[in-house]
Order: structure tokens, then C-alpha cells, then sequence
């Protein structure tokens, strides 16, 4: 191996992970740092270029070429893409007339890959980053920055940190997206929350673009990509053509210095982040309507009875919109790119008191086939028609004893617990999402206790 494009041939030839660590150890002993610095760029989610297509040198090197391209050439074309000083025509033209500098094995090979970021190599971040790490202080330089952002823990799992005061917000049901507004290069990008650059929400990038002026620095807007219907919002963003995201939102709820989330840790509390954000309401407003929106936070005091009741409140009223959980926040927080117990996620249940309309069968061939399987049951609370087929919070005795006495059930009011209501497809029936029977509510039909 002479070059970088050799290390990416040969990375592309070999299958095994091992020889491929191989190789990579072989190239930083011949000195080709001019692979690890491109693959830097390739891989670091966070490294934009702005361009969508690169030339392919088609014809080989003419006789006597003599290539003028060097490493530092190559490293400065890419800053100047990344930082969008080359854009549109001009990087096109750039770009046309860097390929004529370089051999085509080098270009094909290992530039355009570069920017296309993508080597097609078979190799990943984790593997080059361990290789470097082996190298100690002189690979530290290479090393590939992994894309990472603030992950909650389990709330259920924590029972001592859901206490004291505490921020609350709603856990939308949606695709997590993180909003780059770089300042600097005047760019709008969203990522995903494994760095993946999502393209999809077009619309929303450019509304958010005309912030840029707005800000005093560049900003991460970390939200969720919303929409009416959860499986069409998945197919748009998963499209590769034809999206139409018309009926897509972004519900932001969290604010980060760009210079900040690339360090891995904002020390700006909660709080303060929130205020930041609410701050920016009027005019994220005038730039994008109702199409973002800032996600609101109700703070309590879970160490007192009146902490506690609006706890219950909030997380009932977030069963009752079809909220798929509820966030529980410490406002004096750092963000910080990793999973941390400063954000808490927690499954909200409620019970509801509804009315026996029906008694099934198990399904046949399984241990409740000559016994009951399920009840049918219906109800109505705060305006919503809720319907549900319940089979869960049984013991095989109780099912013997409801199916014996199926006819004299119709009517009865039973306790059922779910953790969301989905309100039906084309319908104004609601329907409980994991629901559990818990128990009967009067010994008459119609009897509510």
C-alpha cells in the first residue's frame, strides 16, 4: 500500500474484521494519514459537504499524466465545502477541475468516496477508532467523533430519582430528530438520533433556515418529527422519492449550543434551556407557524401532595390525548450526549370503569379454548367512546368462573387498565393499548363503586 486509496482496495477485498484491523495497522506504520484524515471527514455524522453529486473520473490516466493534486489541496477542498464557501455552480465547477488533478485511482477511490462519505470499504468507525486508540497520542488526532445524543433512562427502574421538583413533559410518538442550525456555514441539517442525516422534512429545514439570523450561535434543536398517523409518517421518512411530509410537525423540546452538543455536554440547566427555547417561540412562529412548536413543561414538586395529584393529573391527561408516555426532567440538568438519569421516561397507565358487552371464547388449539379468552367491554369517559377486547389480569380460576357465568355478565362494570388510548382509523371509537383487567366495579349490572 502506497496511498490511501490502496488502504480503501484493500479494506474492500478483505472480509474478515480482523485482517481488516490488520491492514489499517499496517497502514499507519507505512504513514498513509492521509486515509485516517478522509475517513475522519467520511465518517464524522456531524461533517456536511453540501453537495449530492461528485464527477467520476470514467477514462484511465492518460500516458505521462503527471497528477498536481496533493493531500493538503484535497484537505482544503473539503473545507471550503464544508464550510460552504463552494456551493452550487461553483462547487461543481471546483470539483470538475480537482478530478483532473488527481490520478483516477486516487480520485474514484478514495476522494470522491471522501465526499460522497461514503469509502464502500466494509469497515466502520468503531473499527478504525479502535485501531487509532492502539496508536495512543498520535491517533488521538484521526479518531472518528461518534454521533451521540441525550437518551433517557427508566423511570420505572429509578423509583428514588422520581422525587423532589421535576420538570414534565409529554413523550410524543414520533421519530426523534436533532436540528443542526449552523451559523456559520448558514446550513440546516436534521439527523436522527444515530447520525444519520435525514433529507425528508425539506420544508421544515427551510423555515427553520431564516432562524439563522435570528440566533447569536449556532444551535441544536433536539425534537420529534410528528404527524396525525404514526405508520404514514414512517413511510414518508423512510421514502427515498416522492415524500410528501405536508402533514408532518416538529415538536421541539430541548436547546443546545452546536459548540456545546460537539463537546458532549451543555452545562446550561434544564430550566434555563427551556427558558431559552420558549424564548424563541414568537419567532420560531413567523418563520414556521404551527409546523414547529415548542413542547410545554409543567413543573411540580413530587415531594408534596399537591406535587403528587397534578403527577396523576398530567399523566392521565397524557393517557387520555393518545401520549405514548411522559418525561420526567431535573431542571437544574446538563444535557448530555449519552443516556442519563437527568431525563426519566415512564409509562403512564389509567384506569377506566367500563361496561361488559360481550364474552369470548379462547382462541382453539391453545389452554383457554373451552374457557373464556376475553371480554368485550365499552365505555365512555371525558367524551371518548372507548371499546376494548381485554384478556390480560386473569387467573385460570377467574376464567372459569366468568365463563360459566357469561350470561349473567353482560352488563357488569369492570376496572381496566391501559397505558394509551388510539382513537380508531376513520372512526370515533377509541381503543386501549395494553389493557389489563384489574377488577369488578359493583355486584349489579350498571353498579359503579
Amino acid at each position: 500500500m502506497k496511498n490511501a486509496a490502496d488502504v480503501v482496495i484493500a479494506l474492500q477485498n478483505t472480509p474478515g474484521r480482523l485482517d481488516k484491523e490488520q491492514i489499517l495497522r499496517d497502514a499507519w506504520k507505512l504513514g498513509i494519514t492521509e486515509f485516517f484524515a478522509g475517513a475522519k471527514l467520511a465518517y464524522d455524522a456531524m461533517v456536511t459537504f453540501g453537495v449530492k453529486k461528485v464527477p467520476l473520473i470514467a477514462e484511465p490516466d492518460a500516458v505521462g499524466f503527471k497528477p498536481t493534486g496533493t493531500d493538503a489541496g484535497f484537505v482544503s477542498l473539503c473545507q471550503n465545502l464544508i464550510t460552504r464557501r463552494l456551493t452550487g455552480n461553483a462547487a461543481r465547477d471546483t470539483l470538475s477541475a480537482a478530478a483532473d488533478t488527481y490520478t483516477q485511482h486516487i480520485w474514484n477511490n478514495f476522494c470522491r468516496r471522501v465526499i460522497l462519505k461514503d469509502l464502500k470499504c466494509g469497515v466502520t468507525e468503531a473499527t478504525i477508532n479502535k485501531v487509532l486508540a492502539e496508536m495512543g497520542k498520535p491517533g488521538r488526532a484521526y479518531e472518528i467523533p461518534v454521533f451521540s445524543c441525550q437518551l433517557a433512562k427508566n423511570g420505572d427502574d429509578l423509583p428514588k430519582k422520581v422525587s423532589g421538583i421535576k420538570m414534565l413533559d409529554i413523550k410524543m410518538d414520533g421519530v426523534r430528530l436533532l436540528t443542526v442550525l449552523d451559523k456559520q456555514a448558514g446550513t440546516v441539517t436534521q439527523f436522527t438520533r444515530n447520525g444519520k442525516v435525514n433529507e425528508n422534512f425539506t420544508d421544515l429545514t427551510a423555515m427553520l433556515a431564516r432562524l439563522l439570523p435570528v440566533l447569536t450561535q449556532s444551535m441544536v434543536l433536539d425534537g420529534e418529527v410528528v404527524s396525525s398517523n404514526f405508520q404514514a409518517l414512517m413511510t414518508q421518512v423512510n421514502r427515498k422519492s416522492d415524500v410528501d411530509t405536508s402533514d408532518s410537525h416538529l415538536a421541539l423540546f430541548d436547546i443546545i449550543p452546536l459548540s456545546d452538543f460537539l463537546a458532549g455536554e451543555c452545562k446550561i440547566s434544564q430550566k434555563d434551556r427551556h427558558d431559552l427555547l420558549v424564548g424563541l417561540t414568537e419567532a420560531i412562529r413567523k418563520v414556521a407557524g404551527d409546523r414547529v412548536y415548542v413542547i410545554p413543561k409543567l413543573t411540580v414538586d413530587l415531594n408534596t401532595t399537591a406535587g403528587q395529584k397534578a403527577f396523576q393529573e398530567f399523566n392521565r391527561e397524557t393517557v387520555m390525548a393518545g401520549y405514548e408516555g411522559i418525561m420526567v426532567k431535573d431542571p437544574d440538568a446538563s444535557y448530555r450526549t449519552k443516556r442519563t438519569d437527568g431525563w426519566l421516561k415512564i409509562k403512564p397507565s389509567v384506569t377506566f370503569d367500563l361496561e361488559i358487552v360481550g364474552v369470548e371464547i379462547g382462541t382453539p388449539g391453545t389452554k383457554f379454548a373451552n374457557t373464556m379468552g376475553n371480554l368485550i367491554c365499552r365505555g365512555e369517559d371525558q367524551g371518548k367512546i372507548i371499546e376494548t377486547s381485554v384478556g390480560s389480569g386473569f387467573s385460570e380460576e377467574l376464567r372459569e368462573e366468568i365463563w360459566a357465568n357469561r350470561d349473567k355478565l353482560v352488563g357488569r362494570i369492570v376496572e381496566i387498565k391501559c397505558d394509551v388510548l388510539t382513537q380508531n382509523r376513520n372512526s370515533d371509537i377509541w381503543s386501549m393499548r395494553f389493557p389489563v383487567f384489574m377488577q369488578f366495579r359493583g355486584w349489579e349490572p350498571g353498579e359503579k363503586l
